[in-house]
């Protein structure tokens, strides 16, 4: 009788660990976050907003020819990532991350330029960080 009770109690406290975690779906990213230096409360709130903490997001829409059809942004840039970071930045992703705009797509890339960016300009790209609670 005492071992379904034990199994149990090891079940919920086993279980009580994941639920905490879940709580913050993006929580996994302040690793990340420090990592680069960047301050965990104000990015995990950018990433909630801007891209639900998916890495692989992109404001965008395109045609089977790979244009772009549509775009969230009025100029027509596209923001890619994590962090959403704009392709007005090409240059900038392309110097720290070797490459073009679709490395933003990967965690560190998106990581690194928007490290960069906050360094260089603070929260500015970010301008929804200014409802930031």
């Amino acid at each position: 009788m005492i071992r379904p009770i034990l199994i149990s109690l090891a079940l919920l406290l086993g279980s009580a660990v994941p639920a905490q975690a879940s709580k913050d779906p993006c929580a996994w990213l302040i690793p990340h976050l420090k990592k680069y230096n960047l301050p965990v409360k104000e990015f995990i709130y950018i990433a909630k907003r801007e891209s639900g903490c998916n890495p692989k997001a992109i404001n965008a829409r395109f045609n089977k020819k790979g244009e772009v059809i549509w775009t969230l942004n009025k100029n027509g840039s596209i923001d890619r990532g994590l962090l959403q970071i704009n392709s007005v930045h090409k240059q900038t992703v392309r110097s720290l991350c070797r490459g073009g705009l679709d490395l933003l797509l990967e965690l560190n890339c998106n990581l690194k330029v928007g490290s960069y960016l906050y360094q260089r300009y603070g929260l500015t790209p970010w301008r929804i960080v200014s409802s930031f609670p």
